[in-house]
């Protein structure tokens, strides 16, 4: 009898695989995989006593059974042993059996003698009904990283908090932040000076702790919302707070209801401006991070021209306004830098470091993986989000646009690109017709196929100076 063990919590309580199996090469690889995935008590044995006595002291949440092998060169249909034991102890623990299968009662999953250990992950998560929030916590290390600047959101600490010293033959997790202590700012400005990148959380505190940040950052935006600062400094901190949770959770609870107040925040803000010069004018006027005005003036320009481009009117045409917007605000989600987020070839990729240009190569893609597991996103923004520099991977810049792309992601490239040259501009300048008419024929100049020189036909003649 075989006892693996590594902490978890499932539920409240430690989940435990029981793995009966007479082969040790099969178990080994099992408890292996499945320890690491799961973060799991793994308990294992071949012998039908044995496996019973495992059930009645652990109480196992699963049971992984073959469905019959040789002890003692006698065949034992061990499946239909357990299934047994398990109805004459009315236990309703699920059951997982490798190999052809069938009993009159019970819950249980049946794989082929042949599987892949993906199916096996698959039947498991059904049977056990774990969530991806649940799927995500046994992921993690027993120590959890959270980039630095997340704590500058918080005002007190829910838990402890550690850094980490790697010493020769170890990790050391040295307690700095006591829980219920108030957080300095100024001790957190002193850690990044030093270059340490991240503060380390225990795993059973993670989940509090990324509720407590929600709850302190949307605090934050009702606080800067009454201290008289203008709608897009508001907007921009919203959106800023936004990129810190996904770049340190990704999909979350927490992440997904602030993005979804930023979202909603974005477009009302849009939508309250009867004129798009006034618009740009408050933009371009006011502070906030370049990220934030680059996403919100696109919004804000595809808006405008969507009612030109065919999509309908009505209900249909707000179903593609919602697609644009979402596009806007997750298209360079992990793109934190200025430099980062005005390039648009492969040759100034180059001039960045590994990590950096890996980043920026990939973070089409990126974004696009993590819409496909936000709920209730538009259908097909995370394909849009994947070509928005016309690479249909979502990996790179194409060096000549093509028209075999969604048409929507043809309009936001040029859009994408028009905004970058508005923004490059002050708005004093952007008052002459000679500045205009410059930028609109740099984009002549870039997109001459038909499908993208209509979008810049329709920018021509918005009036936004």
């Amino acid at each position: 009898m075989i006892i693996s063990q590594r902490k978890v919590y499932y539920n409240t309580n430690m989940l435990k695989l029981l793995l009966i199996e007479s082969n040790e090469r099969v178990l080994r690889l099992l408890s292996e995989s499945l320890s690491l995935d799961f973060d799991a008590k793994i308990l294992s044995c071949f012998k039908p006593f044995d496996a019973k006595e495992l059930i009645n002291q652990e109480r196992p949440n699963l049971i992984i059974i073959r469905n019959s092998y040789l002890i003692d060169d006698e065949k034992v249909d061990i499946a239909n042993v357990i299934m047994n034991h398990l109805y004459d102890i009315q236990s309703k623990t699920p059951v997982i059996v490798l190999g052809e299968f069938d009993f009159p009662s019970g819950g249980y999953e049946v794989l082929p003698d042949r599987f892949r250990i993906e199916e096996l992950k698959r039947l498991i998560i059904k049977s056990l009904k774990i969530t991806p929030e649940q799927l995500r916590l046994m992921k993690l290390p027993d120590y959890v990283p959270m980039a630095i600047h997340n704590f500058h959101l918080m005002e007190t600490a829910s838990s402890d908090i550690y850094i980490k010293l790697d010493t020769r033959d170890e990790e050391k997790f040295i307690k700095r932040i006591k829980r219920g202590d108030s957080i300095d700012h100024n001790v957190i400005k002193k850690y990044e000076d030093n270059l340490i990148q991240y503060f380390y959380i225990k795993k059973e505190d993670h989940s509090h702790l990324l509720d407590q940040l929600l709850q302190q950052s949307l605090q934050k935006i009702v606080d800067v919302a009454k201290s008289g600062k203008s709608i897009h400094e508001i907007n921009s901190e919203t959106y800023s707070i936004s990129q810190n949770l996904v770049d340190a959770v990704g999909v979350s609870e927490q992440t997904v209801r602030l993005s979804n107040i930023a979202i909603a925040v974005m477009s009302k803000s849009i939508e309250a401006h009867s004129e798009l010069s006034s618009l740009l004018k408050d933009i371009l006027e006011n502070k906030g991070s370049y990220a934030y005005k680059r996403n919100y003036l696109i919004s804000a320009l595809c808006r405008e021209i969507a009612p030109h481009m065919n999509w309908g009117s009505g209900e249909q045409l707000n179903v593609q306004l919602e697609k644009m917007t979402y596009l806007s605000f997750f298209h360079d989600i992990y793109l934190r830098h200025e430099n980062h987020l005005k390039i648009f070839n492969n040759s100034d990729v180059r001039n960045l470091d590994i990590a950096a240009g890996d980043l920026v190569l990939n973070h089409a893609n990126m974004a696009a993986n993590l819409l496909q597991s936000y709920p209730k996103t538009p259908s097909g923004v995370d394909i849009l989000i994947k070509q928005h520099h016309g690479a249909p991977t979502g990996v790179g810049f194409v060096e000549n646009y093509s028209s075999n792309i969604s048409p929507m992601a043809i309009v936001f490239i040029v859009v994408e690109k028009y905004a970058f040259y508005i923004l490059e501009e002050k708005i004093e300048d952007l008052k002459k017709l000679s500045v205009r008419k410059f930028i609109i024929n740099r984009l002549y100049d870039e997109f001459h196929l038909p499908s993208y020189k209509k979008v810049v036909d329709i920018l021509s003649r918005l009036v936004i100076a």
